[in-house]
């Protein structure tokens, strides 16, 4: 978790925000750090960092594992694990990979997402990658470990790689290099990424460090230099400074100009004001330090900050704790920084190496997001290992004080500004200057909160999913992070990049919310059940069925009337086209008066019902590309495709229910399980008026008529141990009794202005096939209509055929899509009835995180009921397993020779076991067929030696494009499996 706070600052706050958003390249207007990430020794992770620091700890130990038996220093734990499969690195390529760039990839990751945004939002313009780096110990290691050179070795192990493997796998355009200054490489990278940033080159940068000491040899060099501590730790400025204890880890922070950082509402730790870089030059031997270039340094960076001197309250020291280094650093510091100061202000200093050890190329970076946080958090940490002055530094004469404790920052009438140093073994130095966050706008006006949010997370796998769930139940009930549900929902959704494993979790409360979590963690819940929407991202079209007369229920609608502007609104404007011809108060009679079951009530509260659902479907960005009306909901239909106007929409239900209404008293109508033939065969020699009401599935029809023919039809079916359910209505709807009402229902529509559809595609529940347009706009066929059979199963059967997988149900109910379920339900289609129950919003936040679940693009705050805060998430939890030199053996190329014999085996097998060798990986591991090959980190290489793999074994020919023309496994398991030509 990052450790930032959520909570508005005070008045103490520098600058007000400018909300403009500015032009590229800004001359020396400030920039934004907006995000960060680390792994230092003893913190992983900026909340554990800060931790550390305010305790006063340090994380000097002896080496652990690998490293046993090394010197004391600051190491990171498991740096022979990576996720590689999130990055799409096959294991072959993940064993030559330095770890440095395995660590610059999830570091980046965790840093766009401490940013609160995603790789493709913060890419809106060119982002550059800036990397200090100056090891190169794993090459070493490829080196003399005996090991040939392969595809992979340049790509693993080249020094460039550190950046441009971070932009190729983000996608970001901007430059992207290595600076490699020694000791100040990271804090001389940042500097040229606000340059970059300030001429225009990248609307935004990633700048890292890192830094990985692996084997003893540099450990032997460094102590050949004359620069480790026999003691261990590092003793900045003190009189026990005698060298160094060496470091590793690696940051990476996130800029932006301050302006547009501000228009976006990014969370603002600090400030860049402006920095410099200069160099010893001759002044000095090649490793000594030079006092005139560390001032002219620091006088140059504050002057193109625009920062006076005295302006500057703390200063991160290089601080390396040697002999020669400390005096030269403090007699530049107290010459230009510390000069003239009153005596109760002085400069305060201080070191992280005295917490982690010097990280050489990433000490620069550690330091600046130490002073960072110290800003956001307006505390400054203790620098450790202070007892007495070094000898040669008289403190008080130079104006300084070394922060030997943790404060509050000094009390100050105006911004906060600090500085980090970063000085190269071979004389580049380097100084930036920092300023404290603006006052962040306030909140945004919040909308008016619903009763029910969803909230999604997504993941590549399904083990990543459940830890997401695990980790984000853990921050919900965190009594200490007062998170509201509606900011914790739109970060979720808007804030995380969404992968192909999905789920939604919809709550009402934190509590339930952290239990349905857990539930989802511990992989126990079905997917529909207990508040959860869960599965693989869907792919195809999305279907509304809209309901007929049967599916209206008290109360219904009321729910989300009152939760959502767009509901009523659309409600209230199609009631107020029904009631005069009703001449009834329609949402009384819904409501209030219990009668909605009557025929000339119910079927307009329906249509007003459907109508208003589809519209604020719509606002939520859900929208379909096929439309299925079911008897009156056809209707509806006819309406939101513009063949009826609203008002002529209107006349047409209201007059359709009144004329039904008028009919006289009997008819029954029984479902039956049966199939479409035999039930007409038994209809057609059963004496009476009787007929085929619905054909809802392949074994489902509905019979309809009089009361004696109807049962007698249905007890044929009983008496074969068929279902059979009677409907509660009132007329027998679709049958030979309905005639009366053609008439009638003539002389309205023909009074009424028709026009061709326009909008998505309709399958027509009077044939069953996509509609004819003209037809469709015909009165004839709505007098037609209201008598012939609603052929919903062969109409879900074509809309199933055209590629739709995703059904929502339009209307107070679930029987569609139960039918739907029952018809065309064979494992990849989803199924989503918002107003199934009368918890209305939990419905329809459930439907929302279904369509994301499906693919569909979703506008959140819609859903949300208004405008949100993005918050703090746990961070992305990667899954990591150990790939080092020598643990993956390279897959063998395929024998030469004849073809096998014709293959017969099973091609899921097949498939899996092939791509598997391919990639270099366990045969029992497992793989996502769904993900793309290249998704899975299959390169050209291995897919030539794939494809020639399977031709061998299956004896077919293959063509050289197979793994284009089949991008996933699952797709050429399947072309397989139908024996069609590859």
């Amino acid at each position: 978790m990052s450790p930032a706070r959520d909570t508005d600052r005070g008045p103490e706050a520098a600058r007000p925000p400018r909300r403009e958003r500015p032009e590229s390249g800004t001359g020396d207007a400030p920039v934004a750090v907006v995000g960060m990430a680390c792994r230092f020794p003893g913190a992983d992770g900026l909340a554990a960092f800060w931790r550390l620091l305010l305790a006063g700890e340090d994380a000097i130990g002896p080496g652990t594992g690998s490293r046993a038996g090394r010197r004391p220093g600051g190491y990171l734990p498991d740096v022979d694990l990576f996720d590689a499969g999130f990055f799409g690195v096959p294991a072959p390529e993940a064993a030559a990979l330095d770890p440095q760039q395995r660590l610059l990839l999830e570091l980046t990751w965790h840093a766009v997402e401490d940013a609160r945004t995603t790789p493709r939002e913060l890419s809106s313009g060119p982002v550059g990658v800036f990397v200090g780096a100056g090891s190169d110990e794993y090459a070493f290691l490829s080196r003399t470990g005996g090991a040939l050179p392969s595809a992979y070795t340049m790509t693993g192990t080249g020094r460039t790689f550190l950046a441009n493997r971070v932009s190729h796998f983000h996608g970001f355009t901007g430059p992207s290099l290595v600076v490699d200054t020694g000791q100040s490489s990271s804090l001389a990278a940042l500097h040229q990424a606000v340059l970059a940033l300030r001429r225009g080159e990248c609307a935004a940068a990633v700048v890292g460090g890192v830094q990985l000491n692996l084997t003893p040899e540099g450990d032997d060099v460094v102590e050949a230099l004359g620069a480790l501590s026999p003691r261990g730790r590092c003793h900045t400025f003190d009189a026990r400074a005698d060298g160094i204890v060496r470091g590793e880890g690696a940051g990476v922070v996130v800029l932006k100009p301050l302006d547009r950082a501000l228009a976006d509402g990014d969370r603002v730790y600090c400030t860049l004001l402006g920095g410099a870089m200069n160099s010893d030059g001759d002044r000095t031997a090649l490793t000594a330090p030079s006092e005139a270039a560390q001032r002219e340094v620091l006088t140059a960076a504050c002057r193109q900050a625009g920062v006076a001197p005295d302006e500057v309250a703390y200063v991160e020291l290089h601080g390396t704790g040697t002999a020669l280094g400390d005096p030269v650093e403090a007699a530049a510091l107290g010459g230009v920084l510390g000069h003239g100061r009153p005596d109760d202000r002085p400069l305060l200093v201080g070191s992280v190496k005295t917490n982690i050890g010097h990280l050489e190329a990433a000490a620069g970076i550690a330091g600046f997001i130490k002073t960072a946080l110290a800003l956001f958090h307006r505390r400054l940490p203790a620098s450790l290992n202070f007892r007495t002055a070094n000898p040669a530094i008289d403190l008080k004469a130079l104006g300084v004080r070394v922060c030997d404790r943790g404060r509050d920052w000094p009390a100050q009438d105006r911004p906060r500004v600090a500085g980090v140093s970063s000085f190269g073994l071979g004389g580049t130095n380097c100084h930036v200057v920092l300023g404290e966050a603006p006052a962040p706008a306030g909140p945004a006006e919040p909308g008016a909160a619903v009763s029910a949010v969803p909230v999604v997370l997504s993941a590549p796998a399904p083990e990543a999913l459940r830890a997401r769930a695990r980790d984000l139940a853990d921050a919900v009930a965190d009594p200490s992070r007062p998170l509201a549900l509606a900011d914790l929902a739109w970060t979720a959704a808007t804030a995380r990049t969404a992968f192909a494993h999905r789920a939604g979790v919809i709550a009402s409360d934190r509590d339930e919310l952290a239990q349905r979590l857990r539930a989802l963690a511990d992989g126990s819940p079905d997917d529909g059940e207990r508040g959860l929407v869960q599965g693989l991202r869907g792919e195809g079209r999305t279907a509304f069925l809209f309901a007929g007369q049967g599916a209206q229920r008290l109360g219904m609608g009321q729910g989300l009337y009152k939760e959502f502007p767009a509901f009523a609104q659309v409600f209230d404007d199609v009631c107020a086209r029904l009631e005069p011809v009703l001449g009834a108060d329609l949402a009384d009679a819904m409501w209030q008066r219990q009668e909605v079951d009557r025929t000339e009530h119910a079927q307009p509260a329906l249509f007003a019902v459907e109508v208003a659902l589809y519209r604020l479907l719509e606002s939520f960005g859900i929208v379909p590309d096929l439309l299925i009306g079911h008897s009156l909901g056809e209707i509806a239909v006819a309406h939101l495709t513009g063949t009826l106007s609203l008002e002529d929409a209107a006349t047409l239900v209201a007059h359709r229910a009144r004329l039904i209404a008028e009919l006289p008293p009997g008819g029954v109508m029984v479902a039956v399980q049966a199939e479409e033939d035999e039930a007409r065969r038994v209809v057609d020699r059963t004496p009476g008026l009787v007929g085929i009401a619905a054909v809802n599935g392949s074994r489902s029809v509905v019979l309809s008529g009089e009361e004696s023919a109807t049962l007698k039809a249905a007890a044929h079916f009983e008496d074969l141990g068929r279902r059979t359910r009677r409907l509660r209505v009132s007329v027998a709807g679709h049958s030979p009794l309905m005639a009366p009402v053609q008439k009638g229902l003539r002389s309205v529509a023909e009074g009424l202005t028709w026009r061709l559809p326009d909008g998505p595609p309709i399958v027509s529940t009077v044939t069953g096939e996509l509609v004819d347009p003209r037809r469709f706009a015909d009165p004839d066929y709505w007098v037609h209509h209201v008598c012939a059979p609603v052929r919903f199963g062969p109409a879900l059967t074509t809309a199933h055929r055209l590629g739709a997988r995703f059904f929502v149900e339009i209307g107070p109910g679930r029987a569609l899509t139960t039918l739907a379920a029952e018809t065309v339900g064979y494992g990849t289609e989803r199924f989503s009835a918002p107003m199934a129950t009368r918890e209305e919003a939990a419905g329809i936040a459930e439907t929302a995180a279904g369509a994301h679940v499906s693919g569909l693009p979703v506008r959140w705050e819609a859903v949300l009921g208004g405008p949100a805060r993005r918050v703090d998430l746990p961070l992305y939890p990667f899954q990591r397993r150990r790939h080092w030199l020598g643990t993956v053996d390279a897959p063998a190329p395929p024998p030469a020779g004849p073809a096998a014999p014709p293959w017969s085996g099973d091609p899921f097998d097949l498939v899996v076991t092939c791509t598997l060798q391919a990639l270099g990986l366990d045969p029992d591991a497992d793989l996502d067929v769904g993900r793309s090959f290249s998704e899975l980190g299959l390169d050209s290489r291995m897919a030539v030696a794939l494809r020639t793999t399977l031709a061998r074994i299956t004896g077919r020919s293959l063509p050289t494009t197979l793994l284009f023309d089949r991008p996933t496994p699952a797709s050429l398991i399947e072309a397989f499996r139908a024996d069609t030509p590859l």
